[in-house]
């Protein structure tokens, strides 16, 4: 057996060979963009890379020059000791912030095939059968996304950690803001921390007791939001499969540790089966339990959760509030002017609802917070069995395309009018809204962007 197979950790040919050329590593690269991405790849957390920032406290006795100097040797030095996968990581985050020289130099010591190979763990092997019908039935393959839990649900599921598994699927390009946005008139929230720009929750449930109703596809909206959010420089705590025990264990973990006591902003988005019984919306859970949403909702109230006092919140509920297909009205029935409206063709695609089987109290009135719908009362959502659901996919797009210059309810207008000009072959189609709760500033993204 060759030593390099008994080694642990990342091999001790790429460790010499970047502490070797160290100094020229650190010359032909951006300490800012590196560490950024680092971060995102998941080479390091926010918080090692704030221990690696801090010097052990010898900063305080160093000049600034010195000071940024030592930061950025010893960010290289960190990754060092992060695994066998992280060399080949960290030859990809060096090429997707340009530099391409010192990525050229970590290759140079081998050829690319005898380095550990940087395989995402939720690549997936099967391929998806189309349909032209709006159906709920199994999916022949199991497929996994990035965040399915394979916990027992009896399991707990322990202390909320940052997700850092890398993704794939597409990948959007997030431009990138040029300055700190701001609104004279109607205020602005904060948002301009290096690392505490935001905290997302993620819980993405999709098998449930029936296997006929499981959430296929789902999976690509998860992949497609932790890219998202990771460009938006947010924290990520990722679930799947879960209980409604287990969901608000979570729930209150993470919205009383750290992370969100620091942070500027909060966002939860919570995919699953839901429905509207009596004017009131009800949520799903894996194990087939139901809860009210007011519930969930009524969580975010400053005596229960008191580090987002003051805080954006932005939550978002993507599913069902209703069975009933929304087919619109033709549009030459009120004006006589309008052409007869005629159903545009689609790919052949699955396209799935996201309701529940029919089974809440007052919404509470919150401050600063959004809560977000894919629909309107009454209506189903879509979910496409090979890109993802509707209104996720777009406002991915959406967020892409614009977070870098244009606020976040601006944004969720854009994402409710791209996705009711949606269509399935039947002509069903859906309509985003959002309530305004005390949300009286505005709140800029500023993704790429930092003051402090």
């Amino acid at each position: 057996m060759q030593a390099s197979e008994r080694e642990i950790g990342m091999l001790r040919k790429h460790r010499e060979h970047i502490n070797k050329n160290l100094d020229y590593l650190v010359k032909a690269t951006n300490y800012g963009q590196v560490a950024r991405e680092c971060v995102r790849q998941g080479i390091l957390s926010s918080q090692m890379l704030r221990n690696t920032e801090d010097l052990n406290g010898e900063r305080f006795n160093m000049r600034e020059e010195d000071v940024l100097l030592e930061q950025h040797r010893r960010l290289f030095l960190k990754v060092t000791q992060r695994g066998p996968t992280a060399y080949n990581q960290l030859i990809a985050a060096l090429k997707n912030v340009n530099c391409l020289d010192a990525a050229q130099l970590l290759e140079s010591v081998d050829e690319s095939s005898s380095r550990p190979p940087f395989i995402s763990l939720n690549e997936r092997k099967s391929s998806r059968p189309k349909s032209a019908d709006i159906v709920d039935n199994r999916s022949p393959d199991a497929c996994e996304g990035a965040c399915v839990s394979k916990r027992p649900l009896s399991e707990p599921l322990g202390p909320p950690t940052p997700y850092l598994e890398p993704v794939v699927g597409k990948q959007r390009e997030v431009r990138k803001s040029n300055k700190i946005h701001t609104d004279d008139m109607v205020g602005t929230y904060k948002m301009q921390s290096r690392h505490n720009r935001g905290v997302l929750l993620m819980i993405n449930i999709i098998d449930f007791p029936d296997p006929k109703r499981k959430r296929n596809g789902a999976e690509l909206d998860s992949n497609s939001l932790i890219h998202l959010y990771r460009e938006l420089g947010f924290t990520i705590f990722a679930y799947g499969n879960m209980n409604q025990e287990q969901f608000f264990d979570v729930l209150g973990q993470v919205t009383s540790s750290s992370y969100v006591q620091n942070t500027e902003c909060f966002m939860m988005i919570l995919m699953t089966h839901g429905n509207r019984v009596d004017e009131k919306d009800k949520v799903e859970f894996c194990d087939g339990s139901v809860v009210d949403m007011h519930k969930i909702k009524n969580h975010f109230q400053a005596n229960i959760c008191p580090y987002l006092v003051h805080k954006p919140k932005v939550l978002f509920f993507p599913f069902c509030r209703g069975d009933h297909a929304d087919m619109g009205q033709p549009k030459n029935r009120y004006d006589s002017r309008e052409p007869v409206f005629k159903i545009p063709q689609q790919a052949d695609t699955q396209i799935e609802t996201e309701g529940m089987s029919s089974v809440t109290a007052n919404v509470p009135t919150l401050a600063d917070t959004l809560v977000c719908y894919a629909n309107t009362p009454g209506f189903v959502t879509h979910r496409d069995t090979e890109t993802g659901s509707w209104y996720i996919q777009k406002f991915c797009d959406v967020m892409a395309e614009h977070a870098h210059n244009t606020n976040v309810e601006d944004i969720l207008k854009k994402t409710n009018a791209s996705v009711g000009n949606m269509r399935t072959k039947n002509g069903s189609m859906q309509t985003g809204a959002f309530d305004n709760l005390g949300f009286n500033k505005k709140l800029y993204l500023n993704p790429g962007f930092y003051s402090e």
